[in-house]
């Protein structure tokens, strides 16, 4: 569900494109997850950034592979230079199963997406 839109000049995200994002991870309670690279995609960059406001920066590849469910849809229709603010259900995110210490059984997560540029 999108909570949040800012519309993006740019192109429009495309599958298999990889782009450098910015996003940020809280659960439905607000508690912001620093541990986010880790839980939200199955390959990361090793240049992964954390900036102090929560967002993490990377490299990413819009695939079914590369990312939860819940990431790979809410980019869908998302343009370079746009933000959206999503909430994902548990069913696609961690169902109930969740992140050991990090991410709570059965927890919807709200997810910020930034595109900040498309990587040829």
């Amino acid at each position: 569900m999108i909570l949040e839109e800012i519309q993006g000049d740019g192109l429009l995200v495309r599958r298999q494109g990889t782009y450098v994002m910015a996003v940020r991870i809280r659960l439905n309670k607000g508690d912001i997850i620093k541990a986010a690279n880790r839980c939200l995609f199955h390959a990361i960059d090793a240049n992964l950034k954390l900036h102090d406001d929560g967002f993490f920066e990377s490299r990413i590849r819009i695939t079914r592979e590369n990312l939860i469910d819940g990431i790979f849809y809410a980019v869908e229709g998302m343009k370079v230079g746009g933000y959206r603010k999503v909430a994902i259900a548990p069913h696609l995110a961690y169902r109930e199963k969740g992140i050991p210490g990090v991410i709570p059984e059965n927890a919807k997560i709200i997810a910020e997406l930034k595109v900040l540029r498309e990587i040829e």
